[in-house]
């Protein structure tokens, strides 16, 4: 199951989460566009443990940028059924689906491929489960094209280096890590704030 969301996650006044986005959007189009392979015409993302989905428009306007208006989809997929309804009503009119789905199963859902180009997790929460993690960026990893790209994001410092060192040991390689320097601190979390750490990891090339 995936592991209960921190009390960081709690919502957020809609202007703070539009800065976040802004910010993330920059970040992450930054990141990825050196990685992207060659002549790119389209992105599958799949966002994994998205909960209620803040980054869902962002996530689809950079993969649209990243491939200069080609076609973008998204899915995202969480256990937590209030949130990804909640997903459903406010982001219905992008091109994209939530489902309600174990993140360390994800492969039991027979309908999704393995062909996507990226594979997204916002605030990993390795910190709190770190074998449950694990097996989550396995499945994630497991859903990847041979050139896709994993990319997470992370409330603070230890937790991230956590993170990126399970990946490495399931075959990633860091290829961008980036600190956010604007990222917005938790009032009530000293040394955590929003996006605090960008990272995007590949498959390990022999």
């Amino acid at each position: 199951m995936t592991p209960t969301v921190p009390p960081v996650m709690q919502a957020q006044p809609t202007n703070a989460i539009q800065q976040d986005m802004q910010k993330l959007k920059s970040l992450l189009h930054d990141s990825l566009s050196p990685h992207l392979p060659a002549g790119q015409k389209d992105m599958r993302i799949l966002n994994l443990a998205c909960g209620r989905c803040d980054e869902a428009e962002t996530l689809i306007q950079v993969g649209s940028e990243l491939t200069q208006g080609g076609g973008v989809e998204m899915i995202g997929a969480d256990i937590r059924i209030r949130e990804i309804r909640q997903a459903r009503e406010t982001h219905g009119h992008l091109p994209a689906q939530f489902l309600i789905e174990d993140a360390t199963r994800i492969d039991q859902h027979k309908e999704l491929s393995d062909d996507f180009n990226m594979v997204f997790l916002r605030h990993q929460n390795f910190w709190h489960g770190q074998e449950l993690w694990k097996k989550i960026f396995d499945q994630g990893i497991a859903k990847l094209r041979p050139d896709g790209m994993l990319v997470i994001t992370s409330y603070f410092d230890v937790e991230h280096r956590l993170a990126l060192r399970a990946l490495e040991s399931l075959g990633m390689e860091v290829v961008s890590n980036k600190r956010n320097k604007e990222s917005r601190a938790l009032k009530d979390a000293p040394g955590k704030s929003v996006d605090r750490w960008v990272a995007v990891l590949r498959q390990r090339r022999a």
